[in-house]
């Protein structure tokens, strides 16, 4: 069960910093204080410390590096959906080995920027991750579409939809409007309208049209 509970927007996001780097932990610790809806509430530089702090202090948001010193972040985000589960994870790394995609992909990381994207792009993913969004950086998208061609031929970019986008994925593939997959799924279009737009940037298509197609070809065309 996702025990995930978006953050609530009347107060600050909690956060908390795991990386091996001091010095840059330390800078985002002040740059993003400096934010007036973040507060970082707690850091650490390896796996056993940060779990620890994250249990203690069970924050909104965790940031994690991949590589963390000899540990390895990975195992790391596997054991805070274990024993924190209510906490979403960004990590935030300059490894981008496929490997390290399709982990971070099966530890549900809610979350995948590059150490080289700007301050104002790592701040705008914090805030999506806390509101219960996904943000990966625009390249890793392009790889993971590229890996569920590979791995998964006869679903392509599909594999990157969550269940319940598959499910908007497939109503708009039947012809329905926003309004009446609201009704079908119970949801405001004005939801529904959201996760719509959420999906085309997933799945980098522009328009509904170009995902109904997508869908039917990946997926109806299959069985």
């Amino acid at each position: 069960m996702n025990t995930r509970k978006p953050h609530r927007p009347e107060t600050p996001i909690r956060l908390a910093l795991v990386d091996d780097h001091t010095l840059f932990r330390e800078t985002l610790k002040v740059v993003l204080n400096n934010e007036p809806d973040i507060r970082v509430i707690g850091d650490a530089a390896g796996l056993q410390d940060g779990l620890a702090m994250v249990r203690n202090t069970k924050p909104d948001v965790l940031i994690q590096d991949i590589c963390l010193g000899t540990d390895d972040g990975l195992k790391m985000l596997q054991d805070v959906r274990t024993q924190a589960p209510g906490v979403r994870c960004l990590v935030l790394t300059g490894f981008v080995a496929d490997e390290f995609i399709r982990r971070a992909i099966r530890q549900h990381a809610d979350g995948f920027l590059l150490k080289s994207c700007s301050m104002p792009a790592l701040i705008t993913g914090i805030r999506q991750v806390a509101s219960g969004h996904k943000s990966w950086d625009s390249s890793i998208l392009s790889r993971l579409a590229e890996l569920g061609s590979e791995e998964h031929p006869d679903r392509g970019g599909i594999i990157l939809l969550s269940p319940p986008e598959q499910k908007i994925a497939c109503l708009i593939a039947e012809g329905l409007t926003n309004r009446e997959i609201g009704l079908r799924l119970h949801l405001a279009e004005k939801t529904i309208r959201n996760r719509v737009s959420l999906i085309l940037d997933k799945l980098q298509v522009p328009r509904r049209s170009k995902l109904a197609a997508l869908y039917t070809r990946d997926t109806l065309s299959s069985r």
